[in-house]
């Protein structure tokens, strides 16, 4: 496997080198096993990038803070590499998903999701009817589909089920327009409703903050991230 490239993480991490299952690269901690896992779920890449988010050190960073907290950490390039391919996509996460709770190093009862950006809408269909092995979602600056999109679960489904699946959802204040509507929309349901979903807007940031701008507040930002899954996935239930 190359070695990861492209831009960092702002928040540093001592590397942790994957272990290859095919398509899935897996990041193992140290300590007991087996351990609660979460898969990381990349955005959309309207032409393949040069470098897939499985050889990306953004992701890769990623991946090793969750492993050296005592989280295996899954990462897999789907569909969205190749542009619009959700329901693809969605084929291949779930996959995914399955092929991360089957290793013997995963506690399969205890998993999360993270989802980056255009990769938000492939949280809906987990959300809407969530499996009992969920433990929580967490969305990063994410695109966050309206009422009405063919083919994917209502927003009303959605954030209902945020009441048995504990929801972080990290927004910037400089957001892409195109995203803000759906995530604003997508708070107001959550709102109407009374679920309990965990958001915090990050000042000053723009999409992609978290490789781009390296200042305190941004760096708590990420870190704030990894400990709220962390902590969802030690929990007791």
């Amino acid at each position: 496997m190359p070695p990861p490239s492209g831009p960092s993480l702002i928040l540093p991490v001592e590397p942790i080198d994957p272990v290859s299952h095919g398509d899935l690269d897996v990041y193992l901690p140290d300590g007991d096993i087996p351990a609660p896992c979460v898969l990381l779920v990349h955005g959309l890449y309207p032409a393949r990038p040069e470098v897939t988010p499985r050889h990306s050190r953004f992701y890769h960073d990623y991946a090793s803070h969750l492993a050296r907290r005592g989280i295996v950490a899954g990462l897999v390039d789907h569909d969205l590499t190749d542009g619009f391919l959700y329901h693809e996509a969605l084929a291949t996460i779930t996959d995914a998903v399955s092929q991360l709770r089957a290793l013997p190093e995963t506690n399969a009862d205890a998993v999360g999701l993270w989802f980056f950006s255009g990769g938000g809408p492939l949280s809906y269909p987990f959300l809407a009817n969530p499996e009992p092995w969920l433990r929580c979602i967490e969305l990063t600056y994410p695109v966050l589909p309206g009422a009405g999109t063919p083919g994917w679960p209502e927003p009303e489904a959605v954030v209902t089920g945020i009441a048995s699946v504990p929801t972080y959802l990290t927004l910037v204040q400089n957001e892409i327009p195109d995203y803000v509507v759906g995530q604003q929309e997508f708070l107001a349901r959550a709102s109407d409703i009374d679920a309990p979903l965990n958001f915090r807007t990050v000042e000053g940031a723009g999409h992609g903050f978290d490789a781009l701008q390296d200042e305190p507040h941004t760096r708590a930002a990420v870190a704030d991230g990894l400990d709220w899954i962390v902590g969802r996935l030690n929990a007791r239930r």
